[in-house]
């Protein structure tokens, strides 16, 4: 059962992920500017904070399996629906339906992955993030391989509507635990004022400014910036999410030595000097490179926050994920489009140093949080 959750999460994060390696080729498609582009990934993650959220709560005491099917369908169907957008409007309102009716599969998978492994949610969440960043690896991956075949951007939005039917089929084969219904269901906003819960959905929402406010626009940087060309622009995002992978898959081996905490501050720490190197060492190979650390020293951020919000409440583990679902997509909604603003007026170049701010303050409070309640 965790593969279909762990499958679900690969489809939703690779649909993202291929937003950022399509961007250079998408703008001159249809010839719109970097705010127009940074436009796309707000209304992606404005359909996925309603999506999610309610996704999550319907997740604790409706058919499971039902609700992965639809939700999957409607993805497909989106992504199919994509390929065939002709103009830059049409682009944008096809994203925020399939992101709102699709989006809900990675809560939905997630609750059920946690509602049957309570016990091991921050081993199970980390290699969850694995299969997610693996989804975002393959993204830039079918983006290069079809410009160098010489098909564009559009065939990989269909092309993952493919492994979306392939998700969708295995999903009528697998026997899912039923939901809990309203035995020992808590009243929502019981859950929602919680501050340690709140805490931890601050933090996933600005993490966002350090990962997606990273990558979103790597591939557009290394091409107009430092004169790379597109097929190697597109695949340098990969580097990026092999560090990511790397970090996450050793996450659970680093449990067993010291608690989630330090994994965070000490990768907290790689992350932010690799960055600040990333902006003021020149030279390609050395910033692909350093893409590589960075991606390595922020990898156990997302899962560990993720699994320190929902232990809170085992019993509703659909309302809580899809609690820290929205404040992730409200990220994604906010950051890429600021990013897009910072980089028309400064350029990308030192649009970076935005994200630098944030993992620093990040850093902070995580330390404080981390001393106080001893995690």
């Amino acid at each position: 059962m965790p593969g279909v959750a762990f499958a679900a999460n690969f489809l939703w994060v690779m649909v993202i992920g291929l937003l950022g390696p399509a961007i250079p080729a998408i703008i001159r498609d249809l010839n719109i500017s970097y705010s127009q582009a940074g436009l796309f990934f707000t209304m992606l993650s404005l359909g996925s904070l309603i999506g999610t959220s309610i996704g999550g709560i319907l997740s604790d005491y409706t058919n499971k399996k039902t609700l992965l099917v639809v939700f999957c369908c409607c993805l497909i169907a989106g992504l199919i629906s994509s390929g065939f957008a002709v103009s830059y409007l049409a682009l944008l309102l096809i994203i925020f339906l399939f992101s709102l009716l699709g989006s809900p599969i990675g809560a939905v998978g997630q609750s059920v992955m946690l509602e049957m492994f309570p016990d091991k949610r921050e081993k199970y969440l980390s290699y969850q993030t694995v299969f997610a960043a693996a989804g975002s690896f393959l993204a830039p991956i079918m983006v290069t391989i079809n410009f160098s075949t010489g098909l564009n951007w559009r065939w990989a939005f269909m092309e993952a509507g493919f492994i979306g039917v392939l998700l969708c089929i295995a999903i009528l084969f697998v026997k899912m635990p039923k939901a809990i219904g309203k035995k020992a269901r808590l009243p929502l906003r019981e859950i929602f004022k919680n501050k340690r819960i709140i805490f931890c959905a601050v933090i996933i929402f600005f993490a966002i400014a350090v990962d997606i406010g990273f990558v979103y626009w790597l591939a557009e940087y290394f091409k107009t910036e430092l004169g790379v060309n597109i097929r190697f622009a597109s695949g340098v995002v990969g580097i990026y999410l092999a560090g990511v992978i790397t970090g996450r898959m050793l996450v659970p081996q680093l449990l067993k030595r010291m608690k989630g905490g330090r994994i965070i501050l000490t990768g907290l720490i790689i992350g932010l000097a690799s960055l600040l190197c990333f902006i003021f060492i020149p030279g390609v190979a050395v910033k692909a490179a350093l893409c590589y650390v960075y991606g390595l020293g922020i990898s156990s951020l997302f899962p560990l926050m993720m699994a320190k919000g929902v232990e809170l409440y085992p019993e509703q583990p659909g309302a809580v994920t899809g609690f820290l679902f929205g404040f992730m997509s409200l990220g994604g909604m906010v950051f890429p489009l600021l990013l897009g603003n910072l980089a028309e007026q400064i350029g990308i170049a030192y649009s970076y140093l935005f994200p630098a701010a944030v993992l620093a303050g990040i850093f902070i409070a995580v330390s404080i949080f981390i001393k106080k309640h001893h995690y």
